[in-house]
């Protein structure tokens, strides 16, 4: 079993990557914007280019709660795919996609997230509860037998974020985390059993 504590520093790492960046984009600065065309043009490739993005993932690693990244592919793995898809969810918004942990609101989860996919377009049955081709993309990757072949679903599931109506922001420190635990079969059950529970569950007083 993935250690939980390395699985919150993950995210606590991602989180404070992303802030900084989502921070420079949302001021036009020059600098953020290159950075996000790095990660995204590496989400979107076959393989990463490690000599491209190597500066953005490795230069500020946090040794002390992360380790020697040598160590610890998983992590590099989480860092990376996490970065990456941020890079593509914010691409040509004018708002912030990650909800960061100033944000006054309750947090959004991938499961959550993939739900408001098409809501205000009436793509989804039962008043939003379920739209049957982001169930199917979430259900192959739970599927998937490599973490390549869920990150590619997750990509579509990011564009699909991307060119809503609606405004969908994640909570890009826990999809992290989550991306790290689901590299390990044991974890990665309870990690799309939570996705699943905000995916489909709905409290009486929370119809959306």
């Amino acid at each position: 079993m993935l250690s939980p504590t390395k699985a919150s520093a993950v995210g606590e790492y991602v989180e404070r990557k992303i802030s900084s960046i989502q921070k420079g984009i949302l001021a036009g600065n020059s600098h953020a914007r290159a950075t996000l065309s790095r990660l995204r043009r590496d989400i979107n490739g076959p393989s990463t280019n490690w000599m491209i993005i190597g500066n953005d993932i490795y230069s500020d690693w946090p040794v002390g709660s992360l380790g020697n990244p040598d160590d610890d592919a998983l992590a590099v793995n989480a860092v990376v795919t996490a970065l990456g898809l941020y890079a593509l969810h914010q691409q040509s918004k004018s708002y912030g996609v990650a909800q960061l942990r100033k944000d006054d609101e309750p947090s959004v989860s991938f499961g959550r997230a993939c739900r408001m996919i098409g809501r205000n377009n009436r793509a989804n049955p039962q008043d939003g509860a379920v739209n049957n081709g982001v169930t199917r993309r979430l259900g192959a990757a739970e599927a998937a037998p490599t973490f390549e072949g869920k990150v590619w679903f997750f990509r579509a599931l990011i564009r699909l974020m991307r060119s809503d109506d609606s405004r969908i922001t994640l909570n890009y420190r826990d999809f992290a985390r989550d991306l790290y635990l689901i590299q390990q079969p044991e974890s990665a059950s309870q990690v799309f059993q939570r996705w699943s529970c905000d995916f489909f569950y709905r409290t009486p007083s929370n119809k959306d």
